[in-house]
């Protein structure tokens, strides 16, 4: 069988997401990791910590958007300690499958959304969206 396909960003590794875009979207993609199997993609997001329930999702798609998934992501244990006069910020991972079947030059495409009581909130790479190709 051909090597799975390994997917790379296209887009620049911002590092840390800074205070004040976590202040102003609520969500930030924290960092994507290199999980052992080539076929994930893996990654930390942090979210605007507020009372009450919250949801955080992956929506990702292989086709340009004709389709795509949600994905939840999973509470974590919390970041380091902030910086004085960085917002409270809660953080979770997610994983996404990459079908074997991709094939070489396609790409997978991914925003994240943040629900809470006070509404809806997303990161999708400044309209963007992250890319993997």
């Amino acid at each position: 069988p051909p090597p799975a396909l390994r997917l790379v960003p296209d887009f620049p590794d911002g590092g840390e997401p800074g205070a004040e875009r976590l202040r102003r979207q609520r969500v930030c993609l924290e960092r994507l990791g290199r999980p052992p199997a080539p076929a994930d993609v893996r990654g930390t997001v942090r979210v605007l910590g507020c009372p009450g329930p919250k949801e955080v999702t992956v929506r990702y798609t292989f086709n340009e958007w004709l389709s795509f998934v949600d994905v939840p992501a999973a509470p974590l244990p919390p970041p380091p300690a902030a910086a004085s006069g960085d917002p409270p910020a809660e953080r979770f991972g997610f994983a996404l499958c990459v079908p074997p079947s991709l094939r070489e030059g396609s790409a997978l495409h991914f925003a994240i959304r943040y629900r809470s009581p006070q509404g809806e909130y997303w990161d999708n790479n400044g309209g963007r969206n992250y890319t993997l190709r």
